[in-house]
């Protein structure tokens, strides 16, 4: 008798630890916004964008190479210092040769594009 209820004792620890895993993996998800990442990684993928960066680079392709954008001060080409905003604004009214974004891109699609530069 004292086996059994020490196997569910374990089982019941065991799923709770393994819920509380799921939940706190949910949580840290939505905190550094991985998902949001992941939808912009592939959006930036989608739309076009690795035709003209590196993402994995700084090294010229067409366009800057972006690793580590958001390390940095300034943006490569208009030298504005790297913001959240700054990076939407060259989406939608780009400085030099980048195309236009603007009616491309939905603003939560602005923000997935944006968080996936910053995990560069």
């Amino acid at each position: 008798m004292r086996k059994i209820q020490l196997k569910y004792a374990t089982s019941a620890t065991l799923c709770f630890i393994a819920a509380a895993i799921i939940v706190l993996a949910g949580i840290r998800a939505w905190v550094t916004g991985e998902p949001h990442a992941t939808a912009g990684a592939d959006l930036f993928q989608k739309k076009g964008c690795t035709q003209c960066h590196f993402t994995d680079s700084r090294e010229t392709k067409v366009g800057p190479g972006l690793k580590g954008l958001f390390n940095r001060e300034k943006l490569p080409e208009s030298g504005r210092p790297v913001t959240g905003e700054n990076v939407r604004r060259q989406l939608i009214d780009p400085y030099e040769n980048m195309p236009v974004f603007k009616d491309k891109l939905t603003k939560a699609q602005q923000n997935a594009i944006i968080d996936y530069l910053e995990t560069l």
